[in-house]
């Protein structure tokens, strides 16, 4: 996820080195920019589920009541 951020970067100051190479360099780093969005997307996602598994777990250990330890 983060190297295709850095790729995206760097792909898009790539264009100031050469003139003709704007159209590539801006569809490349485009590229790049929306794989590092879609894994970023997968990731917090999977983040949020994980905190929501956790949070259901303790709610659901309240609501069991604290044991007596017998």
């Amino acid at each position: 996820m983060v190297i295709f951020f850095f790729l995206g970067v760097v792909a898009f100051c790539a264009h100031g080195l050469a003139d003709g190479a704007i159209v590539i360099a801006s569809i490349v780093s485009g590229v790049f920019f929306t794989c590092f969005l879609i894994l970023f997307a997968i990731y917090w996602t999977g983040y949020l589920l994980k905190r929501h598994a956790v949070w259901q777990a303790e709610r659901q250990a309240e609501s069991d009541g604290p044991s007596t330890g017998q």
